[in-house]
């Protein structure tokens, strides 16, 4: 029988892990953007345009690779190994199919760029980075589902280490080929390509090897169902991914947008918004973790036909998550100059009116997170229901719509500058979290009514 203290435990036993890992991962994009700063600005510029891609690439293939946990947390919670495998062989097939796109993409890229209006030597060096992310792509890809898979069955700790023991190699590596290091060549901007190239093939050919001799996983013999073709799954997997994927590119663009909207208010308010949206993301890396962590506890509860389980997932997640949420939102109000310490001396005069618009937006951005975290959440209990359109569709709704619609009204004709794209995109996100949690109470309303009855029709 669950209870919500028993839901709270196991919550945090499998998000606390994830949080961590996601966590990690973050630094090592950090640390490697520092280091390629030192090359000028030259390096730096191309290599924002290209993280601008493969950020979007990433987010989009990645939501759509989120369904292998979704799928597999089912069937584990319904202790069906034997599907389980089946589902890993399709998740392979559909993850080499994403490689093969992804590839094409990075090697087609480099011609879009010259519309970009950069100087040739920025486009070069933008090229160089493509072709080494391809050789990125095979190892990642192969990376994420296996995690998935280890998030679906419940064994997030293993993340975790994987995390862990592969960055603290991936960073001197990517420093290295940067700079050229023991007698290593200097790639420049490349080597952050190369490094992550080598660290995720190395890391994915290892944990595979892992996962099919270890007595504690090779009973589900994920390979198994890789040489042939299961429709059902192979389209369930793209039916539960692709919204997820879509509504990701959904989220990272509006950011993009209200970015090049931020410009138009000076490079000051521009810093500002930059600055801010480096610790927001570290915020709401810690929320997508919670929340995967929630479809996961979903999944398990919908496998054993548990519907109290399924309330308690739902509900101690959104919980536990606001407690973090208002513990940094408070930080981000009170104690402003903290956090923008870490980026900017916050003591010199001429950095005044930086801190001015940092610690405004910061404040702001707080109460962004506070909603946001029901969305997400609320997201996260919804893919557990195999519910994926709705979120996609309260997404384009929400920012597109409504925060994009309010930003650009607040900021241009009321004359609210900065604040105002950060106003009307909390609007627009504190909209899309009252119609997720309307729509989550919708469902779990018709489960309660119908007993086991939608919860078996998703089973099967």
């Amino acid at each position: 029988m669950s209870t919500l203290k028993h839901e709270i435990r196991e919550t945090f036993s499998v998000g606390i892990p994830l949080v961590a890992s996601q966590l990690i991962y973050a630094l090592s994009g950090f640390v490697g953007t520092a280091m390629v700063a030192r090359l000028g600005e030259d390096a730096l510029a191309a290599s924002v345009l290209v993280s601008t891609i493969w950020m979007t690439l990433l987010v989009l293939f990645f939501g759509i690779l989120n369904s292998v946990s979704v799928l597999v947390s089912h069937q584990f919670g319904a202790k069906n190994h034997k599907t389980i495998s089946e589902i890993m062989g399709q998740a392979y097939l559909l993850g080499l199919i994403i490689a093969i796109i992804m590839v094409f993409i990075l090697l087609l890229m480099p011609v879009f760029l010259r519309w970009s209006s950069q100087p040739p030597a920025v486009l070069e060096l933008a090229r160089q980075y493509m072709h080494a992310l391809i050789w990125t792509t095979p190892g990642l890809i192969a990376l994420i589902i296996s995690e998935q898979f280890l998030a679906g069955i419940n064994r997030t700790k293993l993340v975790l280490r994987i995390s862990v023991l592969v960055v603290p190699i991936e960073i001197p590596l990517i420093y290295m080929l940067i700079f050229g290091k023991i007698g290593l060549p200097a790639f420049g901007v490349a080597g952050i390509g190369y490094g992550f190239a080598i660290t995720y093939s190395i890391t994915a050919i290892g944990l595979l090897f892992y996962l099919l001799k270890s007595p504690h996983y090779r009973h589900f013999k994920i390979f198994n169902g890789i040489n042939r073709f299961h429709f059902r799954y192979f389209k369930e997997l793209v039916n539960v991914g692709l919204p997820m994927g879509f509504m990701h590119v959904i989220e990272v663009s509006t950011f993009a947008l209200a970015t090049l909207w931020m410009g138009q208010f000076g490079t000051t308010m521009l810093a500002a918004h930059q600055i801010v949206m480096q610790f927001l993301g570290f915020a709401i890396t810690l929320v997508f973790a919670m929340s995967q962590a929630v479809t996961i506890r979903v999944g398990h509860s919908v496998g054993e036909q548990n519907v109290t389980g399924v309330y308690y997932a739902a509900y101690a997640g959104m919980l536990l998550n606001f407690v973090c949420a208002i513990l940094i939102a408070l930080g981000f109000y009170l104690i402003p100059t903290f956090f923008l310490g870490l980026d900017i001396d916050t003591h010199k005069p001429v950095n005044a009116d930086l801190v001015r618009d940092a610690s405004m937006l910061l404040a702001i951005s707080g109460v962004l997170l506070l909603f946001d975290n029901f969305r997400i959440i609320g997201f996260g209990a919804l893919r557990g229901l195999k519910d994926t359109r709705f979120p996609m569709l309260a997404s384009f709704i929400s920012f597109w719509l409504v925060g994009l619609t309010c930003a650009y009204i607040f900021s241009f004709h009321f004359g609210f500058q900065g604040s105002g794209i950060w106003w009307g995109l909390t609007l627009g996100i504190a909209f899309g979290a009252a119609i997720v949690f309307i729509r989550l109470r919708i469902l779990l309303k018709q489960i309660d009514e119908n007993k086991l009855t939608l919860i078996k029709e998703m089973k099967n």
